[in-house]
């Protein structure tokens, strides 16, 4: 590409009902606007909060919303405007479609799926055929038979064989690899690439965090973060639950409910915290790994974004993993406890009152994880890769 001409580079996730994929594409975005000064920037979603992660020079293209449930009997999903399924996808369809015909990025990311929800990302695809195409995937993913049918068998297959030049993965290997796992094809596995995770080793010990937040170095402090979304209430109130057992092993506990929280549980939430001393409840910090670092014990959801955080601040924690028919969570989580990095709750022992019993364990005896050797120099490898995918398809140097 010839110098003075700027790269396009277009995002595109689906949004969902927590800040995981919004912060997961802000960091990438943010790594990718600080290594490619020569780029425009454009992001793809229907999310309606957390935008504010992403850098400002990502120019934010805004899919109408929907809010989703995980249910015995599947997911099911519901429009933000009352407009119903059918109409919703096939607006948001036409609308990625016209937007990137007239952008026509050089390279198009899509995260998660590579179909898009309901498929809305496939007459784009057929659009982009000179476009770099990359897939990020989280690492886990489902369980083995979903996971095949949805991405490396059939059909599905055929969309990764030939539309996708790349799959870039946010996990060490070693803790688990797609490969290993999931029946896939070969000329799939040609293009996956373990980048690491995305979190990259938090800078601030905890006196400096207590220091940043205001907090005395004197105090016994728990922070809890189970973000929003469907069942978090009932999580929460367990967990004030067993908190308020074992009120008199620490000193106070800040709960960081999170954007997505309704807010009828929002403010139950805070009524409980009115009524009991030892619990401040918050809805939103921006620094959350500070929090975490302060911490003398860290309550938390087990997504991906999550789990990398708690690697990179190497904080004392507790995680539940929170999904109903899904087990991506419970793998990941029960995978990094294994190797002593953190403790896990499940959901149906948290709901049967065992939690009461871990905190107390976890406020006597605390993980030290700072010594692992996990990849999480996720970010720090992308704009190389990226870069080099891009030379391997288009055939030149780019410069950026």
């Amino acid at each position: 590409m010839e110098m003075g001409i700027k790269m396009k580079i277009a995002m595109y996730w689906h949004n969902g009902r927590s800040l995981g994929h919004t912060a997961e594409m802000a960091k990438i975005t943010k790594t990718l606007v600080e290594s490619f000064s020569n780029t425009y920037m454009a992001g793809i979603s229907g999310a309606f909060k957390g935008l504010d992660m992403l850098p400002s020079k990502v120019d934010i293209f805004k899919l109408p919303s929907f809010s989703n449930y995980d249910r015995k009997e599947g997911w099911s999903y519901i429009g933000n405007q009352g407009l119903p399924v059918e109409i919703l996808f096939e607006l948001r369809k036409k609308l990625i479609y016209d937007y990137l015909n007239i952008y026509m990025p050089d390279i198009f990311m899509a995260n998660h799926l590579p179909n898009g929800l309901y498929n809305e990302l496939i007459p784009a695809l057929d659009l982009l055929k000179n476009s770099l195409k990359i897939l990020t995937l989280r690492g886990i993913l489902f369980d083995k038979e979903k996971t095949e049918k949805e991405y490396f068998s059939g059909e599905a297959s055929k969309i990764l064989k030939n539309y996708y030049d790349s799959i870039i993965v946010h996990i060490d290997p070693n803790i688990f690899a797609l490969e290993d796992n999931y029946d896939i094809p070969d000329y799939i596995k040609e293009k996956i690439h373990y980048v690491g995770y995305l979190s990259p080793k938090f800078t601030l010990n905890k006196l400096e965090s207590r220091n940043e937040l205001g907090i005395p170095q004197n105090q016994k402090v728990i922070v809890a973060s189970m973000a929003g979304g469907q069942g978090a209430l009932n999580i929460w109130k367990k967990i004030i639950e067993a908190l308020h057992t074992n009120r008199g092993h620490f000193d106070i506990c800040y709960l960081i409910t999170g954007p997505y929280l309704e807010y009828e549980s929002k403010m139950i939430l805070k009524k409980i915290g009115q009524d009991i001393p030892q619990i401040c409840v918050m809805e939103y910090v921006s620094n959350m790994q500070t929090w975490m670092t302060a911490s003398d014990l860290f309550i938390g959801a087990a997504g991906s974004s999550m789990l990398g955080e708690i690697i990179s601040t190497s904080c004392n924690a507790i995680v539940i993993p929170r999904q109903i028919r899904e087990i991506e969570q419970y793998i990941h989580s029960y995978e990094l406890s294994k190797k002593g990095l953190l403790r896990v709750s499940s959901l149906k022992e948290t709901c049967e009152g065992k939690l009461e019993k871990l905190i107390l364990e976890a406020i006597k005896e605390q993980i030290d994880s700072s010594k692992h050797n996990i990849n999480i120099d996720g970010l720090k490898n992308y704009p190389s890769l990226i870069q080099r995918k891009y030379e391997e398809v288009k055939g030149y140097e780019a410069k950026w």
